[in-house]
């Protein structure tokens, strides 16, 4: 812990609720708005598919070069700041890739640069929110998990839907910088937040800083073993070594690659969803508010699934059972086009509920904040370099392929493999392969 999460007089429990949400509420609308204006930018901007399919996987590709360096960011200012810090930087690299940046292949270097920076800011968040609800609602993890991945999905889907009607009226330079005044906006509130709560103030009992087991009565410490020098069973390590033990962790891997299988196909649909319909007739209009309800689909799942979740502490058969739901959407979109809004409103389901399993994970396999801030760290630094490839290796094969049927094949081997990761990354056991005790994250029953 810094100086900056030293204990103090925290902040209330809805304001800290409130900020949570907020910061959720940014971590995705700079990215999602784009995928209805792809084909517009490139028209204008004289950029092929192939490059277009660049433009979707920058982002994703800049999460998984710094969501790893995270934590370190975290370490040395705290989390309070950090994430304060990424908010500021979002809203920089917004308005930078809305400004003119001419032709390609000359120019349009301002919509690359500043997309790049939105990755890195976003990492911030992606990788610090799930630390900041376990330290602040220990006994609610999957539930408040389950609220702000509904805040998160409800922001990109309304920046999704609103995307081309702003788009005519503003252009789509305007339209892509619209982001950063909510990016602004909520680092003046987060501001508020203050300091973090003190300890205890949260739950009944302490909070213990050292490695946690879950018991009979909710989280309990591991006698004789601090914080950072834990043994390697604690999934810390050896003092100074922490990642190093979570890299010879299976479940770890496990967890990894559920995370990262799963953002792949959020990440085509994305970014070509619009561009599918639209080669099936469907008209920009349409397909940016399909997207939008894709996306919004992802409310109810966390709505639904976040309470589901909080019951149970193994996500098996939820992580499989998911997983086979993406597949049926993918198919249909593949062997049933007729029938593209019902396979995106179930794709979109799917969707969300996976992106709550995958963070909820994330948390749940970790003993302490600080243990779940370098697992999101490497989840989503190794994961989102997997899923980077798949916008960009999309927009390759439909360029060879002149069809999206191969694209939609290729994803739903992707959907199996999630499957099966997720069966292994669901099971109850923490990282260093200890198993859980009672409800993962919940109170007790």
């Amino acid at each position: 812990m810094t100086a900056a999460d030293a204990p103090s007089a925290g902040p209330s429990r809805l304001l800290l609720l409130a900020t949570v949400l907020l910061v959720a509420a940014n971590l995705r609308p700079a990215i999602t708005v784009v995928g209805p204006l792809i084909e517009q930018i490139g028209v204008e901007n004289g950029i092929s598919p192939s490059a277009l399919g660049l433009l979707g996987a920058l982002p994703v590709l800049s999460l998984g070069v710094f969501s790893p360096l995270v934590h370190r960011l975290s370490a040395r200012i705290g989390m309070e700041r950090s994430i304060l810090l990424g908010l500021v930087v979002l809203a920089g690299g917004t308005v930078l890739r809305s400004l003119p940046g001419g032709q390609m292949p000359s120019g349009a270097w301002t919509l690359y640069l500043g997309t790049a920076i939105i990755g890195a800011a976003i990492a911030v968040g992606n990788v610090l929110v799930p630390a900041v609800v376990k330290r602040d609602f220990p006994h609610q993890v999957p539930l408040m998990t389950g609220l702000y991945t509904a805040t998160l999905v409800g922001a990109a889907a309304v920046a999704s839907g609103v995307a081309v009607p702003l788009a005519e009226l503003v252009g789509w330079e305007l339209t892509l910088g619209a982001a950063a005044l909510l990016a602004l906006a909520t680092a003046g509130i987060w501001v508020r937040r203050g300091p973090p709560p003190p300890r205890g103030a949260l739950r009944e009992g302490p909070v213990r800083e050292g490695p946690v087991r879950l018991g009979r009565q909710g989280l309990v410490p591991v006698e004789g073993r601090g914080a950072e020098g834990v043994t390697g069973r604690s999934g810390a390590g050896p003092a100074g070594r922490p990642g190093r033990a979570l890299l010879r962790s299976p479940v770890a891997w496990q967890v990894t690659a559920y995370f990262g299988l799963q953002s792949a196909v959020f990440y085509v649909m994305l970014t070509w969803l619009p561009s599918i319909q639209t080669y099936q007739g469907v008209t920009p209009v349409v397909a940016g508010w399909w997207l939008s309800g894709y996306q919004a689909m992802g409310i109810v799942a966390s709505l639904v699934v976040g309470p589901l979740m909080q019951r149970t502490s193994d996500q098996r058969v939820i992580a499989v059972g998911l997983s086979a739901m993406m597949g049926l959407g993918v198919a249909g979109m593949a062997f049933a086009p007729e029938l593209l809004p019902i396979w995106c409103l179930i794709s979109g389901f799917a969707s969300g509920a996976t992106l709550l399993v995958s963070l909820t994970m994330v948390s749940l396999r970790a003993r302490t904040p600080q243990q779940a801030a370098r697992l999101a760290g490497m989840a989503q630094g190794i994961g989102y370099l997997v899923a980077g490839l798949g916008p960009l290796a999309a927009g390759v094969l439909v360029d060879v392929a002149g069809s999206w049927l191969p694209v939609l094949q290729v994803l739903l081997v992707v959907v199996g493999v999630q499957g099966m990761a997720g069966w292994f990354a669901g099971r109850r056991v923490f990282v260093d392969g200890a198993p859980e005790e009672g409800p993962a994250g919940g109170p007790p029953r």
